[in-house]
């Protein structure tokens, strides 16, 4: 019973919801007191244990209660129940105190894992570092490993399918399945739409590994076209060492006369180097400049005739490379005054002076993936290197090799010598490649390296080209001539 003095004590000081009333305090330290004792009593036990955590939650003593509980899990830590009663969280068969501390185990875990693979962290998870690029662009790799933007891999989901560049609805599948071509809004056997893409800017657009074709030539020799043009992919990488980042434009026309009508019409040369050869670049060919890409190389591949037949897969190699030299030398500054009105008398040096290869480096580069490459399709017996002794014996009969200068300067200005200037450069690049001559293989090699990795290769150029000079005779004596 409260005593007078403590009754006014309370009335002049009513009680908070927080206060203890007299006494709780005796209160709160009997039941630490019966704790202690009980606690005593319990250890090592577990189910004495789990006795005195209930006790400890009816009384409230939910500190001492969390106490209890991480003893019962010295006793025995697989105890699920324990686990959860002091929150912890169960990952990858471990116990942690929160959320926080899980992340931070799978970030470890994860950064541990990457050293060992070789892989890297990307958003959480492991990925090859090659595939970074295109993660952070949006893509996703769909079933057959090719990377493909996120409408893309919906559509596929979705149970469309592509015919070259586009999409057929899950309703019109039926005539894909009858082989026939979406032609505009038509759908035509292939022989109908052979003849309607027969005629410029009608063309077929296949895509490839590499490249993106446009063609009037008849399907069948499209796909001989493309491959020819991922031929071409390979030794344009095994000169200058580096690989586009996307597939590139390459346009084959059906006929030399389709092919002189495109460059005259489209006025898409800076230089009119389509009357000297059967492929060049079209450095302002407007239709996929519009789609982002870069300039193209363009050739003919006219298979009506066994002559031009035969000439028509080097045209397309050497036009493929012409495409790829291209894609990883460009001249952004150039290219975009020219396709917005803003072209000049010089806009061909201006074009070129944005280049960091130099001319013959570039016309070497395709004249070898056009002419001096080993014909890996020769049957056993023949001579895979048919091209090149045909390209000397072109060389030979047209007076002999040219002073180095002479090639290394790769003057085209002269429509007299300049198939033959363009078939020597090929010659130096097949020295390069293939001639075995220690002090050149090197200077490519650091040319390469350069060219790949971002780097001024101005210098490494130069050391390429003394090193030539200085076997001028090596290289005369692997050319036989």
């Amino acid at each position: 019973m409260l005593t007078p003095i403590a009754l006014l004590a309370l009335v002049l000081n009513p009680l908070t919801p927080n206060s203890a009333l007299p006494g709780r305090e005796l209160v709160q330290a009997d039941k630490k007191a019966e704790y202690e004792k009980r606690l005593a009593a319990a250890e090592g036990n577990a189910e004495k244990l789990w006795q005195l955590y209930e006790w400890c939650s009816a009384n409230g003593l939910d500190k001492d209660g969390k106490n209890v509980l991480r003893k019962i899990l010295k006793l025995d830590d697989a105890d699920r129940k324990a686990h959860e009663l002091l929150g912890e969280i169960e990952y990858d068969g471990k116990w942690f105190p929160s959320e926080k501390k899980v992340e931070e185990y799978k970030k470890k875990k994860l950064e541990e894992e990457a050293k060992r693979s070789g892989k890297v962290v990307y958003k959480g998870e492991l990925v090859d570092p090659a595939d970074v690029p295109y993660l952070e662009k949006g893509m996703v790799k769909n079933d057959d490993g090719r990377w493909v933007d996120a409408e893309e891999h919906k559509k596929i989901t979705e149970g469309w399918k592509k015919q070259d560049l586009e999409w057929i609805a899950p309703a019109d599948l039926p005539n894909l399945e009858k082989g026939l071509w979406k032609c505009g809004d038509k759908w035509l056997t292939e022989a109908d739409a052979n003849k309607f893409h027969a005629e410029l800017d009608k063309w077929w657009k296949i895509p490839a590994d590499h490249f993106l074709l446009y063609t009037t030539c008849d399907r069948a020799l499209a796909m001989k076209a493309r491959d020819e043009a991922e031929r071409a992919f390979r030794e344009v990488v095994r000169a200058l060492g580096r690989v586009p980042t996307s597939p590139v434009p390459v346009l084959i026309l059906r006929s030399q006369a389709q092919y002189g009508e495109f460059a005259g019409q489209r006025q898409s040369e800076l230089r009119p180097n389509s009357s000297i050869h059967g492929a060049t670049i079209a450095e302002i060919w407007v239709e996929p400049l519009q789609a982002g890409m870069t300039s193209a190389g363009f050739g003919y591949w006219d298979a009506s005739n066994d002559k031009d037949n035969s000439f028509g897969p080097m045209f397309v190699r050497h036009a493929a490379a012409q495409s790829l030299a291209e894609s990883i030398d460009p001249s952004p500054k150039t290219l975009a005054g020219l396709v917005a009105g803003r072209g000049s008398p010089n806009s061909a040096k201006e074009w070129w002076s944005e280049k960091q290869l130099p001319e013959w480096l570039r016309y070497g580069t395709c004249a070898y993936a056009e002419r001096y490459l080993a014909d890996a399709t020769v049957k056993a017996g023949g001579d895979p290197y048919w091209m090149r002794k045909w390209s000397l014996e072109n060389i030979a009969n047209k007076g002999g090799i040219d002073p180095l200068d002479t090639i290394l300067a790769c003057n085209l200005s002269d429509p007299a010598n300049a198939a033959k200037v363009i078939n020597e450069t090929g010659l130096v690049m097949s020295f390069i490649l293939d001639g075995k001559c220690p002090p050149v293989v090197q200077a490519h090699q650091a040319f390469k390296d350069a060219f790949k990795n971002g780097k001024e290769v101005k210098a490494a150029v130069k050391a390429l080209e003394d090193a030539i000079r200085k076997n001028e005779a090596a290289l005369r004596k692997y050319a036989g001539i």
